[in-house]
């Protein structure tokens, strides 16, 4: 049986490719997974701890490790035949589809946590999983981090570069026509970025107008409010453009996973 996590990568996978593609086939299968876990609370409570355990955020070790071992009970304290029969039933709307093994081992030591009886010869082996979840969910001391190569005076034109470098890392498995579009953004002119930057942020703006003027729960309609108040705050700065263009892309992702 395929872990939980590798599981929920794959359905995320699947809906960033259906996004860029434009395919709603996968959209729609993605739907078949939101609609699963709000209706098997154990599901939807397994989904949360994961998202803890993956999501930086803490300055401390201390604050991490405790956050971790509670988020552990909380795992061992679910129905665990009701896990893998809901786990299951994740697993089959799959089908055919590759699974996504890109974090196999952070669940591994997910798991390890979960199912491992604490013994004296077991301890060394929890704590290296407890330090190794610790290290994914602490903080970075600053939030950009430079590279060797970065903290030297480099032109402006190779620190660009580098950028656009692993930008195309990022989105290394998109298709071909989506790749040549995100070529021409990042070596384009000035004058054609800000569009291309303008006009995503007026598409995720009409994608949450549009949620907005359906009925939502005001949970969700909170939400889509304050990501579109972040999004009117952002404004075009050639500078950060890299990082910018990316963050409003995965916001406007996040959105259109909400439909």
């Amino acid at each position: 049986m395929e872990n939980f996590g590798t599981i929920k990568d794959t359905f995320n996978n699947i809906l960033a490719e259906s996004i860029i593609k434009k395919n709603k086939k996968g959209q729609k299968l993605f739907g078949s997974f939101l609609k699963l876990l709000k209706e098997n609370k154990i599901l939807k409570t397994q989904y949360y701890i994961y998202k803890n355990l993956q999501t930086p955020k803490f300055n401390n070790s201390v604050d991490a490790k405790f956050f971790i071992k509670e988020n552990i009970n909380l795992l061992k304290e679910l129905n665990q035949e009701k896990i893998r029969i809901g786990n299951k039933k994740l697993l089959s709307l799959l089908k055919n589809q590759d699974i996504v093994k890109e974090n196999a081992e952070l669940y591994d030591h997910i798991n390890i946590l979960v199912s491992t009886e604490k013994t004296p010869s077991s301890l060394g082996s929890l704590q290296k999983s407890i330090n190794f979840i610790k290290d994914n969910i602490l903080k970075e001391e600053e939030i950009k981090e430079e590279s060797e190569y970065e903290k030297v005076d480099l032109p402006p034109s190779v620190l660009t570069k580098m950028a656009v470098n692993r930008f195309n890392l990022r989105y290394k498995d998109s298709d071909e026509e989506e790749k040549k579009i995100i070529k021409a953004v990042l070596n384009g002119t000035d004058k054609d970025k800000k569009e291309v930057y303008n006009t995503l942020k007026t598409e995720c703006i009409d994608l949450i107008d549009n949620r907005l003027n359906e009925e939502i729960d005001l949970d969700l309609k909170d939400k889509m409010l304050k990501v579109k108040d972040k999004i009117l705050r952002m404004s075009y700065d050639p500078g950060e453009y890299v990082k910018n263009i990316d963050k409003v892309y995965e916001l406007k992702k996040s959105v259109a996973a909400e439909e």
